[in-house]
């Protein structure tokens, strides 16, 4: 399993759907196929995430910096907790909107059924 940083935007033609997410450990995962035998995955994490408004599966992915805040800012209440440092970012696939506010985001690449929630 290989974990990559890699410059925003995310964009991702194939399914995802919500994989897992731990309150204590601040982390989420969107877990995607790119192939029909299910045999590969491609992670993405979010960690140190404040807040978030997904969708349970998505078509395709796409992760950018997010122009308008406005929602985000509304949904935590606390603005002015998370300017500094903090992601904020458009998580859709063209058809489902949502954000994710969180310290860091990065991809991770891997073969067979591994689960991410043993990953700190």
């Amino acid at each position: 399993m290989a974990a990559e940083e890699q410059p925003l935007p995310f964009r991702f033609n194939h399914p995802f759907q919500l994989w897992s997410y731990s309150n204590s450990h601040q982390k989420l995962a969107l877990r995607g196929r790119p192939d029909e035998k299910y045999d590969r995955y491609v992670d993405v994490i979010f960690s140190y995430v404040l807040g978030m408004k997904v969708a349970a599966s998505y078509h395709r992915l796409s992760v950018s910096i997010s122009a308008n805040v406005a929602e985000m800012d509304s949904f935590l209440q606390m603005p002015r907790r998370y300017d500094r440092g903090f992601l904020n970012l458009d998580v859709t696939d063209g058809i489902h909107e949502g954000f994710v506010v969180c310290g860091r985001v990065m991809v991770r690449r891997g073969v067979g059924w591994q689960s991410s929630t043993n990953e700190r």
